[in-house]
C-alpha cells in the first residue's frame, strides 16, 4: 500500500512511502513545509502546525493563523460535519470552523471554566467525531506543562486520558471516557470499536463502547519498544503505525512504519528514514497528490536552523 507521512519535528515534513516495496518514493524536505496533522479536503491537503492551518491546493499554498491567546502548537486537523476540526493544543480545545476560513464557528473546550489556564494545559492532540460531538485525547489531567518541567514519567505515569466532548445549551460538555493511557493518541474507529495508541509505551490499545457511554478495553498490543507510536491507519488487513525517533536517541531508533496483524499479533517493522517523528498517516491518493506535489516541490527552502536538510525530490511514479 501507499500512504503519505505527515512528519513532525523532522528533516522530512511529508513523506509518500510503499510499504510492499519497503521504501519512501518521494519526500517534502522539512525547510520547505512544516507539518503535523494532516487531512485530505477535497482536492486538497491540509497541514496544521504550529499557530497556522495550511490548504495546499492545485493553485499554491494558503495560510490561515488560529486565534490565541497562547501560542496554538496546532496538532491534528479532521473532517467534522461539513467543518474542519483543528486541535489547538496550546489553548487545549478543538476550533471548528468552515473550510477554508480564519473564524472558529465554535470551540469544543473540556476546560471551559478555567479561564487562567495555562499553555498547552493538558496537551490535548488528536480527536475523532463521535455521535453527536467527538472523542479527544490528552496527555495529562493536571497541567501538562508543569510536569514536563518537574520531571514527566512518560512510559509508566498513566495520566493520559480519552474524553467525550459535545455542545449543549451553548456550553462544552465533557466526559472522561477511559483513563490510565501513556501518551495516547491517533484515534480510530474500526468496525465499530475504538482504537488509539498508547505512544510512549509502544502499544495500540483496542475499545469496546459500553451502552453508558464509557470505553471498555478489550485488547492492546505491544509494537514497539524502540519508538513512540503515533499515527494509525488500517488498509483492509493490517494497521499501519507511525514509529516516531525518540528525540535524543535517534541514531538508536530511526523513523519506521509498523505493520500489525490484529488476529496474529504479528508485527512487522520497515524502516523509512534515518530519524523523524511521524505524526499521521493517510492513504497515498494519486488523483489529489499528482496535482499537489508539484506545488510542494516549487516552494522556497528556508534556513530555519542547522540542521542539515535533505535536497528536493523530483516527481514520484505516479
Amino acid at each position: 500500500m501507499r500512504v503519505l507521512l505527515s512528519c513532525v519535528n523532522s528533516l522530512v515534513s511529508l513523506v509518500g512511502y510503499d510499504t510492499e516495496a519497503a521504501k519512501a518514493f518521494w519526500y517534502c524536505p522539512g525547510n520547505m513545509l512544516r507539518a503535523c496533522g494532516a487531512c485530505y479536503d477535497g482536492h486538497d491537503l491540509l497541514l496544521a502546525s504550529d499557530e497556522f492551518v495550511t490548504r495546499i491546493t492545485p493553485q499554491g499554498v494558503r495560510q490561515h493563523k488560529l486565534p490565541g491567546p497562547h501560542t496554538n502548537l496546532a496538532h491534528s486537523v479532521h473532517h467534522i460535519g461539513g467543518m474542519i476540526g483543528v486541535v489547538d493544543t496550546g489553548n487545549s480545545r478543538i476550533l471548528i470552523q468552515p473550510p477554508d476560513s480564519d473564524g472558529a464557528v465554535f470551540t469544543l473546550d473540556p476546560l471551559e471554566g478555567w479561564p487562567d489556564r495555562p499553555m498547552d494545559a493538558i496537551h490535548l492532540n488528536d480527536f475523532m467525531p463521535w455521535g453527536e460531538g467527538v472523542i479527544a485525547s490528552c496527555f495529562h489531567y493536571h497541567p501538562f506543562g508543569h510536569y514536563k518541567t518537574k520531571g514527566y514519567d512518560w512510559h509508566g505515569g498513566g495520566h493520559g486520558l480519552i474524553l467525550g466532548m459535545h455542545r449543549a445549551h451553548g456550553m462544552t460538555v465533557s466526559k472522561v471516557l477511559a483513563s490510565g493511557l501513556n501518551c495516547p493518541h491517533s484515534l480510530v474507529e474500526h468496525e465499530g470499536a475504538v482504537y488509539c495508541c498508547s505512544s510512549s509505551r509502544g502499544e495500540l490499545l483496542k475499545y469496546a463502547p459500553q451502552p453508558s457511554g464509557l470505553l471498555y478495553e478489550s485488547a492492546r498490543w505491544k509494537i514497539t519498544g524502540d519508538h513512540f507510536v503515533r499515527g494509525a491507519l488500517h488498509d483492509g488487513e493490517r494497521w499501519l503505525l507511525g514509529g516516531s525517533s525518540v528525540r535524543r536517541l535517534k541514531e538508536q531508533s530511526p523513523m519506521s512504519l509498523y505493520l500489525l496483524d490484529e488476529a496474529t499479533g504479528k508485527v512487522e517493522r520497515q524502516t523509512v528514514a534515518a530519524a523523524g517523528e511521524i505524526y499521521d498517516v493517510l492513504p497515498w491518493d494519486d488523483a489529489i497528490m499528482r496535482t499537489l506535489v508539484p506545488v510542494i516541490n516549487a516552494l522556497p527552502s528556508n534556513d530555519w536552523d542547522e540542521n542539515e536538510y535533505p535536497k528536493p525530490m523530483g516527481l514520484p511514479d505516479f
